[in-house]
């Protein structure tokens, strides 16, 4: 079963959507950590742990979880979903990771590649609802794989499943926490929580404590 993805095009700092859709690929930044071609998700956590990182605690956590996406777990033939501020394209992964030298330097800093085709570009304003929140999640990458059929839909130019568009606004959304830099925790909230529900969650979520 294919996935499909969420990466923002702003690798270490720098906006480089023109980039990546002249040159049909996608990256991630973090330069100076070379070639991660075959490291696991334990070596990258401890390569972003040293220099000229070092990176700890909740840092470390949304760090290594972001580029083990993007090296590991992605895949040819998933989809992906990069935002451009109120601009959405949709690319296929058609190739393996891998490192491009040329591009591993604070100037440029995006030299952890993968090939795509790009298939078709959207307003953020033409998103469901549902998948328009889930894009809020602060991180590089995350997994949209929940969305998987309305992102394909939206790629191709097809109409969206009737099933997702109906649930659109009773689905939930879920965003991964790095708790512990070896501990992601996966809270699950209705997508159109309120201001005020999101405080009494947080308020809810301090009592917990077990010994």
């Amino acid at each position: 079963m294919s996935n499909s993805w969420l990466l923002r095009p702003s690798p270490h700092g720098h906006n480089r959507i023109s980039e990546f859709l002249a040159g049909n690929l996608i990256a991630i930044g973090w330069p100076g950590i070379n070639d991660l071609t075959g490291k696991t998700r334990e070596q990258i956590k401890d390569i972003l742990s040293q220099p000229p990182y070092n990176f700890e605690s909740l840092k470390l956590g949304n760090a290594y979880a972001t580029v083990d996406l993007f090296v590991n777990q992605m895949n040819i033939g998933d989809l992906v979903l990069v935002p451009n501020n109120d601009d959405i394209h949709f690319c296929i992964i058609k190739s393996d990771y891998y490192f491009d030298a040329n591009y591993d330097s604070d100037a440029l800093g995006y030299s952890h590649q993968r090939k795509v085709e790009w298939l078709s570009s959207t307003s953020r304003k033409n998103l469901p609802m549902n998948l328009r929140k889930s894009l809020k999640v602060q991180r590089t990458a995350a997994d949209l794989s929940s969305h998987y059929e309305t992102i394909k839909a939206l790629a191709y130019g097809n109409d969206i499943p009737q099933s997702q568009a109906s649930n659109d606004e009773d689905s939930f959304v879920s965003v991964d926490y790095p708790l512990r830099p070896d501990v992601m925790v996966k809270i699950t909230v209705p997508s159109d929580i309120t201001k005020t529900e999101s405080d009494r969650l947080g308020d809810f979520i301090k009592t917990l404590y077990f010994h």
